[in-house]
């Protein structure tokens, strides 16, 4: 769809979170593959938020620019 039509939103960015595993390379396989769209619109993106606390140092391994790392900060809420 022609992103352009909506007069009232302005995307900043795309957030994303990867599958709930300890398996680094499927992790390091999703954030690459939202990576690669983020760059392929660089009109529309400016920041690529992807990572949390439990693999933030991935993310940046795959080019985010933005973290999400609040249990890092707050601890686990459970």
């Amino acid at each position: 769809k022609n992103i352009n039509k909506y007069n009232y939103v302005n995307i900043q960015g795309l957030m994303g979170m990867a599958t709930n595993t300890n398996d680094d390379n499927k992790i390091k396989t999703e954030f690459n593959k939202l990576q690669k769209f983020y760059k392929k619109y660089p009109e529309y993106f400016s920041i690529l938020s992807i990572g949390m606390s439990g693999d933030y140092k991935i993310a940046i391994d795959s080019g985010t620019n933005m973290i999400r790392i609040g249990s890092a900060i707050f601890e686990n809420r459970n």
